[in-house]
């Protein structure tokens, strides 16, 4: 760190240092939305079960096959949590 010899100097250090700490609160504020979007159920869901599907065709020579599959039942699951958040949404409101 090199020192500071004058008040502007010194100025322009603190404006540095806030401008850092806005841009690290920032991503600490992206981090965060991304953490819990990911713990949502239906990206849950979706995860879990496109990774299983994913396992299952591997070694097996069909993986387009298997790929395509996981993606299908994945949407299907993502689609049928998010409806039942919704559901239950509804329910815990009244």
């Amino acid at each position: 760190m090199k020192k500071i010899k004058n008040i502007n100097q010194l100025k322009a250090e603190t404006r540095r240092l806030e401008q850092r700490r806005q841009e690290l609160e920032k991503a600490i504020k992206y981090d965060w939305r991304d953490v819990k979007d990911s713990l949502r159920p239906k990206n849950l869901a979706d995860e879990v079960i496109s990774n299983f599907l994913k396992e299952q065709g591997n070694g097996k020579g069909h993986t387009f096959l298997s790929e395509g599959l996981a993606q299908l039942v994945s949407t299907f699951t993502r689609n049928m949590v998010e409806k039942a958040e919704l559901k239950f949404g509804k329910w815990y409101k009244n």
